[in-house]
């Protein structure tokens, strides 16, 4: 263990004790210290990147299930909080608390705080878990795609990568002759990239053109879904996005003001205003991150956990903020069957 220069100062002090003597005094003396400063308690910081239903539900999810697995915040385990909310600078200044708070480890929610926590992770190797990330191996993190297992020793989580595909079937099928979507999106953002990558195959496929506008910040986002509108899209839609998603009111009234739907990745967005809302429950994700967790506090390797994508299916879809949209958007039994929920 290391010793302060106090408690080296005790054989200075003492110098008649023996060294066995001393050396329990100091032992003791640190036993003491650890125990009236909390930390033979465990140390976790939550740092999610913005407040939003999406995170905010994993949190609290991931935080009760520590709990019901016997990990509760107060009692053996010590849990802070940390949000960006949605700023890159202050999320590299909390990445940094954490490291010199010496917390025991980081449970990051979303891409962008996985990527700054992992960058300022890099020489300290704190044990660092995540949840609520599209796309983990292409996050820049030294996660691999040739294996479950090919991560770094001291990180590894939850991928839920966004049925990306299957959002952009349901819009052609209930609008069968659906030729133009259009998709305001991050082009900084490799999560918003990941989907649009997906999405312009899929629409290929379709036979449906994917037209696309750059968006900077959340301040831009309307008017890219506006100028989206001017280019003749017959829908919107968004998906892993954080920087849009957290102004998805901008591209429902964009969509509101031209009559044409919305269909998002985020099931959260249909209470909203969105038309079809494809994504998943990530209640649940966060009950997956929150069992993670406490295999780990349980003294499972973290080298051992496969990075996997979990993504529990929830639909829903919004029939009451969109009866303008026309007769060509007509919802199919096969679509209503799937909807965990339907807003009338």
């Amino acid at each position: 263990m290391k010793l302060s220069g106090l408690k080296y100062g005790v054989f200075k002090l003492l110098p008649g004790l023996s060294l066995i003597a001393a050396l329990s005094f100091v032992l003791l003396f640190a036993a003491g210290e650890k125990k009236a400063s909390g930390e033979n308690i465990i140390k976790i910081a939550i740092f999610q990147f913005s407040s939003r239903p999406t995170l905010d539900d994993a949190a609290a999810a991931f935080i009760k299930t520590l709990a019901a697995r016997g990990f509760e915040d107060g009692k053996n385990i010590y849990v802070k909080k940390f949000n960006a909310e949605n700023d890159n600078a202050a999320g590299s200044a909390i990445a940094h608390e954490i490291i010199e708070s010496n917390f025991d480890m980081a449970v990051t929610l979303s891409t962008p705080s996985l990527q700054i926590m992992a960058k300022a992770n890099r020489d300290r190797k704190m044990p660092h878990l995540f949840g609520v990330v599209t796309d983990p191996a292409g996050a820049g993190v030294e996660i691999k795609r040739d294996g479950a297992y090919s991560h770094p020793g001291h990180l590894a989580g939850i991928g839920t990568f966004q049925p990306v595909e299957k959002v952009i079937e349901l819009a052609k099928l209930i609008n069968p002759g659906l030729k133009k979507i259009g998709t305001p999106w991050t082009l900084s953002e490799q999560c918003a990239e990941a989907c649009v990558i997906k999405a312009r195959k899929a629409c290929a496929e379709l036979g449906i053109t994917l037209v696309e506008s750059p968006v900077e910040n959340s301040s831009s986002v309307l008017d890219a879904s506006r100028a989206l509108v001017l280019k003749g899209v017959e829908a919107l839609w968004v998906g892993g996005d954080n920087v849009v998603e957290t102004s998805i009111e901008s591209v429902i009234k964009a969509g509101a003001e031209a009559g044409i739907p919305v269909f998002t990745n985020n099931p959260d967005h249909a209470s909203k205003g969105a038309y079809v809302s494809l994504g998943a429950d990530y209640y649940q994700v966060g009950e997956k991150l929150g069992e993670l967790t406490a295999s780990v506090l349980s003294g499972r390797a973290i080298k051992s956990v496969p990075i996997e994508n979990v993504v529990p299916e929830n639909l829903v879809i919004n029939l009451k903020d969109n009866k303008n949209t026309g007769p060509q958007w007509k919802l199919p039994l096969e679509a209503s069957r799937r909807a965990a929920k339907i807003i009338e």
